[in-house]
């Protein structure tokens, strides 16, 4: 008998890696060639990749470095993220034919997994296992039960149904030559409900091939159970393995601690480090490409986009949103039906959640006082002020303030920081790189990727985790998830948390700290506060990175006020060029500026967008407003350019021409020597509607 597995599922959809809901939302989550460098590094005992597409094209997303597979198809994607698999994997999706299975198999592919194929064309399974052996064929029943407790198998994606019970399928599968299950629960997908154990044990006791349970994971605890009490070979898990730091160890120490006999936890492989490996000479090939590029003078006129942008009916995101979002048959977007399902939730629910929260920073406390309760990353902003206020004034707890000096403060910025231990009564830790590594940072960063502020991105999300792992202390406290409350990533019941790969892969946009080392002289020891803290110092703290903004209601407009009224939080001295908020980013006068100026140069839109957006979704405005809104702040130039080009000793026409360069040709075209770009239509227009009821 062989020993029982804990086998993570990634779900790509368009090239990009997804969670989904009950077969029907699918949220992007990040990219599938990084997740499949964590699952190596944590050594996990096998993998399984599904490519929900029903075409082939990749959505749009950053061109990080060294991730972004060529071509489109899933053929692509899985060639591209086969070489850093080092376990065992399994591949499904649009598998139809022997020649579907053979390119699989060749691409990198131990084992194909069939769903819709079997029930369709049952010969597929004794043909392949003719070929290729039984174990080579996975087949997948995706189950589910109705309102009356009844079970059907569903093919499809789950759209069609088969009038076929699940176990009575598994068996006749079992027949044609099926070497192992992969059973799904339909209704339970996304849930973090837990295993449909009464499916499981009906399947598992029909058949006499192995098992794999999968569907509804929420809570570590919840995995054992598909093999202690489901009878499965393998317990699998999507979401939950995206969600949280360190997360396949601590659902494999679970099972363990269940005792079931798996493989023991390992952290860290020779053959492939945490860290990416970069090829220097691809990097500063890459540098040298963007200067010339810049050099290059611009075109008179050039093509425009074969299609405009497409924004949402209700607020404003359009669909090259920098936060990935999807639209709904209403044209509605992801971040609009997420508001919706916030607003459902009752006072009773949010009660609930923040006795969660007690109990979690409970379990943390210090119980001899000889460290702090907790973490909380402030930058001196609203959010960092309400932080503060319900951890130490609400709920009596004692946390650590940790703050990241990235050295772009406003006036009011920088005052509202350092009162906050005196307002509060709390320590506070202040973290600061030195000003000519911030200098050099701030040059390259623009340069590589343009995005000047990657310093103040990774900062922000390592600094604090550095300072809890140094003092042992494991609960690390976030404000709000800003992906979700804009596009929506995650469902409300997945308490996702801050971990090394949401790091790595959204905030330092895919380049870690080491791809700085041996440009303008930067060393290693010069970097030192962008070093994450290894897996083996994390496992052993026990850091955890929950945010607050998944157990008490965050209502942005209400804190700030809350703030101002109770303790003199300070607004900005003066508006910001580029959006009407003057509370939003006074910690860094380049997030609403510079920073976002290219943004826009890059997308079509700015941080107003996503203000208004929120404003919009809270009834602050009418979508014909924040339109307006959008309008006025987008194409301003901002003053803050100045300040910081002369903090760099850059040109503003050497900064012009490098930032043209990442102008994305879906947006941006040339007219007679001028650039320009589709806008948002008035909502009166026949592709935008008034904003819906709330």
């Amino acid at each position: 008998m062989s020993r029982p597995r804990l086998v993570p599922v990634l779900l790509v959809k368009h090239g990009l890696l997804v969670r989904s809901q009950g077969f029907g939302v699918h949220q992007v989550i990040g990219n599938p060639g990084s997740a499949v460098e964590r699952f190596s590094h944590w050594n996990v005992d096998e993998l399984i990749l599904i490519d929900i597409s029903t075409e082939d094209r990749h959505g749009p997303r950053r061109d990080d470095p060294e991730v972004r597979p060529e071509g489109s198809t899933g053929l692509d994607v899985l060639r591209a993220v086969a070489p850093a698999c080092h376990m065992p994997l399994s591949v499904g999706g649009r598998i139809r034919t022997m020649g579907d299975i053979t390119d699989r198999l060749a691409a990198g592919a131990d084992r194909v997994v069939l769903t819709t194929a079997p029930v369709e064309t049952p010969e597929l399974i004794a043909q392949g296992a003719a070929r290729f052996g039984s174990r080579c064929i996975v087949v997948g029943i995706d189950a589910l039960r109705r309102d009356d407790g009844k079970l059907e198998a569903l093919i499809h994606g789950g759209r069609t149904p088969t009038g076929l019970h699940p176990a009575e399928l598994a068996r006749e599968l079992e027949r044609m030559g099926a070497g192992e299950i992969l059973l799904n629960s339909v209704d339970r997908d996304g849930c973090g409900h837990g295993y449909d154990l009464s499916l499981i044990q009906e399947v598992t006791r029909a058949v006499r091939i192995p098992v794999i349970a999968c569907g509804g994971v929420g809570r570590y605890e919840h995995v054992p159970a598909a093999i202690t009490s489901g009878g499965a070979s393998a317990a699998a898990a999507a979401s939950i393995f995206h969600l949280h730091e360190l997360s396949y160890p601590n659902a494999k120490q679970a099972c363990i601690a269940a005792g079931i006999p798996m493989r023991p936890v390992r952290l860290g492989s020779r053959h492939f480090p945490r860290e990416p490996g970069y090829d220097t000479t691809r990097r500063d090939g890459h540098i040298a490409e963007r200067y010339a590029r810049a050099r290059t003078p611009l075109p008179r006129d050039t093509e425009p986009p074969a299609a405009p942008p497409r924004w949402c009916s209700r607020c404003a995101h359009p669909s090259l949103s920098a936060v990935p979002l999807e639209f709904d048959d209403e044209g509605v977007c992801t971040g609009c039906r997420a508001a919706d399902m916030k607003a459902r939730i009752t006072p009773a629910e949010w009660s609930r959640r923040t006795e969660l929260l007690i109990e979690l920073l409970e379990r943390h406390r210090s119980r001899d006082g000889s460290r702090h309760d907790c973490v909380i990353p402030v930058s001196g902003g609203r959010d960092g002020w309400y932080q503060a206020h319900v951890i130490k004034k609400e709920l009596g707890f004692n946390p650590l303030l940790v703050t990241y000096d990235g050295n772009n403060w406003t006036p009011a910025g920088r005052r509202n920081m350092l009162r906050m231990r005196e307002v509060f009564g709390v320590d506070h830790v202040l973290v600061s790189p030195s000003v000519p590594t911030l200098q050099k940072l701030n040059r390259l960063a623009f340069v590589a990727m343009g995005d000047m502020n990657w310093h103040a991105h990774v900062g922000i999300t390592t600094a604090p985790v550095r300072v809890a792992v140094q003092h042992g202390i494991p609960l690390v406290i976030w404000g709000e998830h800003g992906h979700m409350d804009l596009g929506a990533r995650f469902g409300f019941d997945d308490f996702p948390e801050m971990s090394h790969r949401d790091r790595l892969e959204h905030f330092a946009r895919g380049y870690e700290w080491n791809w700085f080392t041996g440009l303008e002289g930067l060393r290693a020891a010069d970097l030192i506060t962008y070093m994450y803290p290894a897996d083996r110092q994390l496992m052993d703290v026990g850091v955890r990175g929950p945010y607050l903004g998944d157990f008490v209601h965050w209502e942005a407009d209400v804190h700030t006020r809350m703030v101002i009224d109770e303790y003199g939080f300070e607004t900005g001295d003066e508006p910001f060029d580029r959006t009407y908020r003057r509370v939003s980013d006074l910690d860094d006068m380049h997030e609403n500026g510079v920073h976002d100026w290219l943004r826009y140069l890059r997308s079509g839109h700015g941080r107003v967008t996503d203000h208004v957006c929120e404003d919009i979704r809270a009834g602050l405005m009418t979508r014909r407003e924040g339109i307006e809104l959008v309008r006025r702040h987008d194409p301003v130039k901002p003053r803050d350019l100045e300040r910081w080009l002369a903090y760099t000793g850059m040109t503003e026409r050497e900064f012009d021409r490098i930032a043209d360069t990442f102008r994305d040709p879906r947006v941006w075209w040339r007219e007679n020597g001028e650039w320009k770009r589709h806008e948002i239509p008035d909502p009166v227009s026949a592709t935008c509607r008034e904003p819906m009821a709330a």
